[in-house]
């Protein structure tokens, strides 16, 4: 209904902009930012994203990332939940708050390292984390790309990470098509002579002329699958243009917002941008972005 489709039964209508409250993107972008903050969404994205990564004494271990584009939670002062990780064990870090003094209210934002806290024969690195001193390292970077952003021409970026691949499937798609015609032609031609072989007026037999139909057959049909291939990768292309245009909308409009926005606002910025900030001892912090803005970043450094 929110994004105008009418549903009866198992039937479903098309969109009427009519009826449509909010787009399609943005209704799935809500539905996945739901699912992610479930108890139940790590649990069974445990297998499915599994990776491995090195710790800092050189150890290789299999962890579980899922990835998010929603924070696993949006109260507290601290910016970063769900994806925040341990460099010395690979386990989750998770933000919480500590007492600065006797007084009770007077609490800080950490971050705490789940091994260390509840197995600490599983981890050797430190318990906590000021989470202050870590979100100013990721606001920082996160300021650094949106003034990066800020000085990137639109279609300048798309002529540089599409157009040209673009313009090398044109040039593809319109030869496979000229090929497809000239291979029809000569079909065509071995048709009429099959015909003219059975009336005894041809100097071919059937039989030759079968065979060089079944060659001329098989190459049509390989250049019909190549000519469907190409306009799908063109469709692609297009598609990756207008994502291009997007991301990069989405970064200027954050840009715009970041620095007047609520923690709840930069939380949702942040856990879109970020895939995984790893702390290690003496405030150790290693940031990967998510992929989709690292393809649109193309080649920044950016930590």
């Amino acid at each position: 209904m929110y994004v105008g489709i009418l549903r009866s039964g198992e039937a479903r209508s098309e969109i009427i902009p009519e009826l449509q409250v909010i787009s399609q993107e943005q209704y799935d972008r809500v539905a996945k930012g739901r699912s992610q903050r479930s108890a139940e969404y790590e649990r069974k994205c445990a297998a499915r994203w599994e990776e491995e990564v090195v710790l800092v004494d050189g150890v290789q271990t299999m962890v579980s990332r899922p990835p998010r584009i929603s924070p696993r939670k949006n109260v507290g002062r601290a910016l970063l939940s769900g994806n925040v990780y341990c460099g010395h064990c690979g386990g989750r870090i998770f933000a919480s708050t500590a007492c600065r003094s006797h007084d009770p209210n007077d609490r800080v934002s950490i971050y705490k390292c789940y091994n260390r806290t509840q197995h600490k024969t599983l981890c050797n690195g430190p318990t906590t984390y000021r989470a202050e001193r870590v979100d100013a390292v990721v606001e920082t970077l996160l300021r650094n790309i949106f003034e990066r952003a800020r000085a990137v021409n639109e279609s300048e970026l798309i002529q540089q990470q599409v157009q040209e691949t673009a313009a090398q499937c044109r040039q593809k798609l319109r030869k496979a098509q000229a090929d497809h015609s000239k291979a029809m032609r000569e079909l065509t031609k071995w048709e009429n002579l099959m015909l003219d072989s059975i009336e005894g007026t041809c100097v071919f037999s059937p039989e030759q002329i079968k065979r060089r139909m079944d060659t001329v057959q098989e190459t049509v049909a390989g250049l019909a699958e190549q000519i469907d291939a190409l306009k799908d990768q063109a469709a692609e292309s297009e598609y990756a243009a207008k994502e291009i245009r997007e991301s990069h909308q989405r970064l200027l409009s954050w840009a715009e917002l970041f620095d007047t926005a609520s923690v709840e606002e930069k939380k949702m910025i942040a856990s879109y941008l970020i895939k995984a900030v790893t702390l290690t001892r003496d405030y150790g912090i290693e940031v990967e972005f998510s992929v989709s803005e690292a393809q649109y970043l193309g080649g920044m450094e950016m930590g």
